[in-house]
């Protein structure tokens, strides 16, 4: 059963600062916002995300002392402390339920208080949300999504998530885990991986943008690409190839982006939002991939909804998780 935990700390609803942090498997990156977003300091420590929940702890008060030091603000002027946590959130912002990249004692972080622990480590109060869900609600407050008040946000990586702003409001579902985007199933019995066979994640992530270009060119398909090791093959290799002209390279994007525009589609179908964010390190590659997603996405979605929600490049890049972060805080205190 969950172990109940309220904050011990009471919310400064008057400072003018923040702390975002943006908690990833390998580092944790820190800073001090205002509330207008503007950054003042900032911390990085590597994570330690295998070697047990208080070494993980400690690495992040380091992060975020570092952060308050280049800030040069006193403690007391901080609300308080926002993380982005790559995993099931509570939702009341409390625990991690389920983490499948942290360990603690050799297993999985299961229904860990982490807020509790980092608030004892800091002297802030905390509050956390899952990353994905977390870098939307930055998208949204400080990047892309600042003139709507319903917005989607995918990203498009190693893995694909996404999170889900309704009426201005991070909308997490029952039990938190709700924007779990990449889990849609979009071809059934298809490709699969840690996610579901066939599922948009399965068929959109990065590694299944490689597989899709090797298996072109292991067919013996004509591509500059061919001049080097398929095995060693990156999406940057690929976007550049096709900014090149490469027809492989190009028909790659093209799939890829197809499968992704099904996915969107459900979610325009789903929820109408007034705009699609989407961000992660694939979004790099530009009107390569967003132009045959707004295809997909066009041609399979109900066409007045699609025509109202324009899919637009996300803004924060790899700082959307510190954003939303704060954005935890600063609608916490109401601000």
């Amino acid at each position: 059963m969950e172990t109940q935990w309220r904050q011990t700390l009471s919310w400064n609803s008057e400072a003018e600062y923040v702390v975002g942090v943006d908690l990833g498997g390998t580092n944790v990156r820190a800073a001090v916002l205002d509330r207008s977003g503007h950054s003042l300091g900032g911390g990085r420590a590597p994570s330690l995300a295998m070697e047990g929940v208080d070494r993980t702890v400690m690495q992040i008060a380091d992060a975020v002392a570092q952060a308050i030091s280049a800030s040069g603000v006193a403690k007391e002027k901080i609300a308080g402390l926002g993380i982005g946590v790559p995993g099931h959130i509570n939702p009341q912002g409390t625990h991690v339920l389920w983490a499948p990249n942290f360990y603690d004692n050799g297993q999985q972080y299961l229904n860990v208080a982490l807020a509790e622990k980092v608030s004892a480590a800091t002297d802030l109060p905390v509050l956390m949300g899952n990353d994905a869900n977390v870098a939307a609600l930055g998208e949204f407050r400080f990047g892309a999504g600042k003139s709507v008040r319903n917005m989607v946000m995918v990203t498009l990586g190693t893995g694909i998530g996404g999170g889900i702003i309704l009426d201005g409001k991070l909308w997490t579902g029952a039990t938190g885990g709700a924007g779990e985007i990449g889990h849609i199933i979009i071809a059934a019995g298809n490709r699969g991986g840690a996610a579901a066979f066939g599922s948009l994640e399965a068929m959109g992530q990065i590694s299944a943008i490689v597989e899709r270009c090797a298996r072109k060119i292991s067919a013996g398909r004509k591509t500059i690409l061919a001049e080097q090791d398929w095995h060693f093959l990156t999406p940057k290799m690929i976007s550049d190839a096709a900014l090149a002209g490469d027809e492989v390279a190009i028909e790659t994007f093209d799939e890829t982006g197809y499968f992704i525009g099904l996915g969107i589609a459900s979610i325009i179908n789903l929820l109408n939002p007034e705009m699609i964010t989407i961000g992660g390190g694939v979004a790099g590659a530009g009107h390569l991939i967003l132009d045959p997603i707004r295809r997909s996405t066009r041609a399979n979605g109900i066409r007045t909804m699609v025509d109202v929600c324009p899919i637009v490049p996300a803004e924060l890049g790899d700082d959307a998780g510190i954003f939303g972060g704060a954005s935890l805080i600063l609608d916490a205190i109401g601000a």
